[in-house]
């Protein structure tokens, strides 16, 4: 149900949305228009009337119907209510030191128009980054907090959001990485052509800029790191500073850093209402005398100079006309033509206009510079050049030869590394500038003195940083690419092209399979089994798996003094690698504290203070004692760059009686910064409630506070190993854990590692016996388990490697797709983490299995591979597969009898499983699901994939045959031993509580989607069918939000009942049978 209309809201941006309980008994009429600027005006369904009640008790002849509020008020009461929970539950004192990241993310949408709550939320964010708990947070909704800053077109400084993502970045590579890879995607949606050369649908100019630019400044963000850090760990471990003043003053840094990123080159806001005001321009005519005049005198000149802040030397930006021929014809009978083309350079961006910009041109096409190959091209056409890279090409020609020469030196410097340093002009510019100071018996300096050709070099530091930020990059698309090239041969070609293909694939020195979180362990890549390599064919894509030799526990090249860790995750790593000092000050960024003595006085005043209350107050405070602890975290070891959360510790110089909790009073008092009055007015409200003992609706609900904290559960570890001597044995049975250097090891993936001469197992206990295990691998593996692949593999790897090397060597395995957007599945694979996480939290015995998805662009990406795990589909057409029986005479031909305790652990894995993707393929609207998307592995659990039809949207749309809840066949039922069976009703009890517990943790996977629908590219959330928040409402309408609570039993029951062998789930499942042969 929509609630809440915010008529301040900005033309164009759709209105805020809340779910109510029954209660409220407010359902908005239906607009048809999807236009959300007028959606304010639509008048919701009248809400029920209150009983008659006196208008006046002291006449009671006289009595009259009390009028309810107008719609608009009671909505906008509720969505008030609706933010002071939100506020309340990350800043009130029953917090108990969390920062709910999932509340963080819908405080930043809710409060989106006031850029004062937006700066408070992302600095008091940052602030606690350090702690490993929040920064899972952050990673988590990496996706909602970018296409936040990307699509927001709020009336303020864009660079709030920004500067936030560029503190992050600095803290995980990882993360960088990440948000690049959105950002590519986006780049692709709203870039003025495609890839091909023709003009793009969706292109928006705003969005565009906004993302080049974000993405120019993470990868100097990457280079520059910390300037500080060295020093400041070094000021620590001598007792020089505590570990509060040493997390205030690298927090300072990363923001100060950011803040001087984001300030270099073109200012943001003066950016945007370029954009804007550029449609407003009237371009001239194709054939007019004034453009054909301006191209034929217009040489490659200085189009804008400015000054940059840090080095004071004067930045030039270079534009001016040249010939252009399109790559690809618009049309087969058309001639390819040199057309008059206004060029820019700026910010490692190559812009084609139609026009000159001042004279009203639009511009048609755009290129990356970063990494491009710039040639001249010899041919019947004088001075011509190229400029191309992964994915575009640029055939252009100069007036003459100095021209072409000029172009091709400017564009060289762009795509140089050098490029980076903000608004830092190329090698060759300085040479230009270097003549001019010649001539007057000088060099060109900076305000320090410093040579410009010192200042433009990277420092060895900075270029190790890029050069592994780039060819990280380069790695993951290489990979795709190898799918991509395959696209096109015939598939009988594929699997024999494809070993040679993948063997060509370079591995950089220090490459990794980015399918992790920061805090995951790191695993370096060290070489491909390329033999081993994996090719699925498609009418439109092929998708391969690899296979990759990696190796953790080694030696790093730092002087941090880190020691030798199998565990150490990949923020840590990548940190200890490349956080190495260098040998000349950097010299660029201007450095924290160096403004005087003002702020250091200011900080001794703090303390001062501090130490008053703490000696007034420091025994009063009883409360909020489970905190993140902060203030004094423990060391997790040398160079860490996390802290510990530590529990139970007091904030000893926080009085009870100051508003909020122990994380805002901190931060506010560390950071010297003042609550937003919008914060702090909603903060004292909910006091002065706590203290009369009243609440809102919101805190009544029957159906459980439904702004409860999710935490988002982990990846799975093994710790316990199982020796290769000892793999014969019962898989219940485990080995003592296994050490490098004194740190014991662990597993994330399961699998085989081999560690010195020894091959070591990390498998899970769950009742099913090994015998039942073989039986399991002839059918769903073909006879050898990921287990002894890995093992088999690995001992391959290691007669090719160097018998003196150290660490301990794995194999990671991944699937590389492309001509497939996969940023929709990765929103609901999130989204399945987040009810996983919510069953968790209810201590439900639920099943799911979450796997990693990244998108690497708008149509390439790589998935995590379902090891010991095959499609129902291959599972029936296995050889070992029983003839008569179904997946019934499977279970017990695999597993034993009926009584046996590996048939009953198999089924009560098939269970828990079939309740956990029945709810959320009901709940997420997962459509397709036929045989080939649904797998099981050697345990009984089924798995759901490909999650491209989700939130209703189907094939055929209207004419589906899946009207189902979910899929629940006779094969399933016939698993639990029949519909009367105690198995079955253990399904429908799992069924039903699992759906209670999401129902009562809607709001924030209300919240999610919101977001990810305002200005959305993915199809269940665009078009006629499925836009104009269409997808939201049969979302909340699916959770039954407007059932009362007593009757939510019920009405889950009647879901299954409605699911049970359903005629048009075996409609499909026929369907798919004779067009694509799946098996029924």
């Amino acid at each position: 149900m929509v609630i809440s209309i915010d008529t301040s809201a900005e033309p164009g941006i759709e209105v805020d949305r809340l779910p109510t309980p029954k209660s409220s008994n407010a359902t908005p009429k239906k607009n048809s228009n999807n236009n959300a600027s007028t959606s304010s005006q639509t008048k919701p369904a009248r809400p029920k009337q209150p009983n008659p009640s006196p208008a006046n008790n002291n006449n009671p002849s006289t009595s009259t119907t009390t009028p309810p509020p107008p719609p608009h008020q009671s909505f906008t009461k509720k969505h008030e209510d609706f933010k002071n929970q939100l506020v309340h539950d990350v800043f009130g004192r029953d917090n108990k030191g969390r920062v709910p990241m999932e509340k963080v993310a819908m405080l930043i949408w809710q409060f989106r128009d006031d850029p004062a709550v937006v700066q408070f939320m992302a600095q008091f964010v940052a602030k606690f980054s350090g702690s490993r708990q929040v920064f899972d947070g952050i990673e988590f909704y990496l996706p909602q907090i970018a296409h936040m800053i990307i699509h927001l077109e709020a009336d303020w400084d864009e660079a709030i959001l920004e500067r936030f993502a560029l503190v992050i970045a600095q803290q995980s590579q990882h993360f960088a990485l990440q948000l690049t890879w959105i950002l590519q995607g986006a780049i692709e949606d709203y870039q003025p052509e495609t890839s091909e050369g023709r003009p793009n649908p969706k292109y928006n100019q705003l969005f565009y800029h906004r993302c080049i630019t974000l993405l120019s400044n993470i990868e100097r963000c990457v280079v520059y790191g910390s300037p500080r850090s060295i020093e400041l760990h070094r000021m620590y471990e001598k007792g020089e500073i505590t570990r509060t003043e040493y997390e205030q003053m690298k927090l300072e840094d990363r923001l100060n850093n950011a803040r001087q990123i984001t300030t270099h080159g073109a200012n943001f806001r003066k950016m945007v209402q370029r954009v804007k005001k550029l449609p407003t321009l009237k371009p001239p005519g194709k054939n007019t005398t004034a453009a054909a005049a301006d191209a034929e005198s217009s040489t490659t000149t200085v189009v804008q100079t400015s000054t940059d802040k840090a080095t004071g030397k004067q930045i030039s930006k270079y534009g001016g006309y040249l010939l252009y021929k399109r790559r690809f014809r618009t049309a087969c009978y058309k001639r390819k033509t040199w057309k008059s083309r206004y060029f820019e350079i700026e910010e490692r961006m190559l812009y084609c206009y139609n026009h000159r910009p001042s004279i009203g041109g639009r511009l048609v096409r755009a290129m990356p510079l970063e990494g491009a190959v710039v040639q001249e091209v010899k041919g019947k056409y004088p001075h011509m050049f190229e400029a191309q890279n992964h994915h575009f090409e640029f055939v252009m020609r100069a007036k003459n030869s100095n021209e072409m020469q000029l172009w091709m030196k400017l564009l060289r410097g762009e795509s140089e590394a050098n490029a980076l340093i903000p608004h830092i002009i190329s090698d060759d510019e300085v040479d230009c500038e270097e003549k001019k100071e010649d001539k007057n018996n000088g060099s060109p300096t900076n305000k320090t003195g410093s040579s410009t050709a010192t200042m433009n070099k990277l420092t060895p530091s900075q270029q190790a940083r890029y050069d592994f930020f780039k060819n990280e990059r380069d790695f993951v698309a290489s990979v795709c690419d190898v799918a991509e090239v395959l696209r096109f041969h015939e598939p009988k070609e594929r699997k024999v092209l494809a070993p040679g293909l993948v063997s060509a694939v370079e591995v950089p020195p220090c490459a990794y399979v980015p399918l992790c979180k920061s805090t995951d362990v790191w695993s370096r890549v060290d070489s491909v089994m390329a033999d081993d390599t994996r090719v699925f064919n498609t009418n439109e894509r092929c998708p391969m798996i690899y296979f990759f030799v990696a190796k953790r526990g080694e030696n790093m090249g730092t002087t941090l003094g880190m020691p030798k860790n199998p565990n150490l995750d990949v923020a840590e790593y990548l940190h200890g690698q490349f956080q190495v000092p260098d040998t000349e000050p950097v010299g660029r960024l201007t450095a924290i504290g160096e403004e005087g003595q003002e702020q250091e006085e200011e900080k001794d005043e703090e303390k001062e203070e501090s130490k008053e209350e703490e000696k007034d107050n420091g025994e009063d405070d009883d409360e909020d004692n489970d905190t993140l602890g902060l203030d004094d975290p423990t060391d997790s070891g040398r160079g860490s760059i996390w802290s510990e959360d530590s529990k139970n510790l007091k904030s000893s110089f926080l009085t009870s009686s100051r508003k909020g909790n122990d994380q805002l009073r901190k931060f506010m008092e560390e950071n010297v910064v003042k609550l937003p009055s919008k914060l702090a007015k909603q903060i004292n409200l909910f006091e002065s409630r706590r203290k009369m003992g009243t609440s809102t609706y919101l805190d009544r609900n029957a159906g459980g506070t439904p702004l409860n904290t999710t935490p988002i559960i982990d990846t799975t570890i093994f710790e316990n190993p199982i020796l290769e001597k000892d793999s014969d044995a019962d898989d219940s049975s485990v080995g003592d854990s296994i050490s490098l250097d004194g740190q014991s090891v662990v597993s994330i993936g399961g699998g085989s590692i081999i560690l010195g001469d020894q091959v070591v197992a990390f498998q899970k206990a769950d009742g099913v016996d090994k015998a039942s295990l073989d039986r399991a691998k002839d059918v769903v593996c073909g006879g050898e388990s990921w287990t002894e692949k890995s093992a088999r593999m690995l001992r391959l790897a290691k007669e090719r490697a160097n018998k003196d090397d150290e660490g301990i060597y794995e194999i990671v395995t991944f699937m590389a797709k492309s001509n497939d957007d996969l940023r929709q599945e990765v929103f609901v694979m999130q989204m399945i983490h987040y009810f996983e996480s919510v069953f968790a939290k209810s201590h439900l015995p639920i099943w799911l299995k979450t796997y990693r998805i990244l998108s690497t662009s708008n149509s390439t990406g790589l998935i995590e591979v379902l090891t010991d795990a095959t499609s129902i589909d291959g599972l029936k057409k296995a050889d070992k597969y029983p003839e008569n029986g179904g997946m019934r005479a499977y279970f017990e031909q695999v597993y034993g009898p009926p009584t046996s305790k590996s048939f009953l652990a198999a089924q009560r894995n098939f269970v828990r499983s079939l309740a956990g993707y029945s709810i959320v393929a009901y709940l997420l609207g997962l459509k397709d699901r036929h045989n080939g998307n649904i797998m099981i592995d050697t345990r009984g659990h089924i798995i759901h994939i490909d999650f491209g039809f989700a939130f209703g949207m189907a094939p055929g749309h209207e004419w589906s045959f899946e009207r189902a809840p979910f899929k629940l066949t006779k094969d399933y039922i016939d698993v639990m031993g029949g519909t009367k069976s105690e198995c079955f009703k253990e399904f429908q009890r799992l069924f039903v509580d699992g759906f209670k517990a999401a129902r009562g943790n809607s709001l924030t996977a209300l919240g999610l989607v919101e977001i990810m629908m305002y200005k959305s590219n993915y199809p269940c959330f665009t078009g006629t069918r499925y836009g104009g928040g269409v997808s939201l409402k049969r979302f909340e309408k699916r959770l039954m939000l407007d059932v009362p609570d007593n009757k939510v039993d019920k009405k889950a029951r009647q879901l299954i009942t409605k699911s049970i062998d359903n005629y048009g789930t075996k409609l499909y499942d026929i369907f798919q049978h004779h067009s694509n042969g799946l098996a029924i």
